[in-house]
């Protein structure tokens, strides 16, 4: 098992939730996270899914530690209200390796 996590491992999932107050006098949205996270030439950054005031992202070649220090220094400009940084779970590894096998056999 761990080999293939470790051959198959995509990184860590962090998972963003926009604070979202009428109060707001410049409010952020998901797309203002989004943009940002995706001009970190250092990581690769895929979006996995949006709505509105939430954003999960798949993030390679990075640390938790680096993730952590990123995240927690744009919170307030990012408008952040929390965040989830993840690993790949065994499942996504296993939904990973089956969608290679059926992308080799198509």
């Amino acid at each position: 098992m761990q080999h293939l996590k470790s051959k198959l491992d995509r990184g860590y999932t962090v998972e963003i939730k926009i604070r979202s107050s009428i109060d707001d006098i410049n409010p952020t949205t998901i797309r203002n996270v989004q943009s940002f996270l995706l001009s970190q030439k250092q990581y690769h950054v895929e979006v996995k899914e949006t709505t509105h005031s939430t954003g999960l992202f798949q993030i390679e070649h990075s640390t938790p530690a680096e993730l952590f220090q990123l995240l927690e220094e744009n919170k307030q400009r990012l408008n952040i209200e929390t965040y989830i940084i993840s690993q790949t779970t065994l499942e996504q590894i296993f939904l990973l390796f089956g969608k290679q096998i059926r992308a080799t056999t198509l």
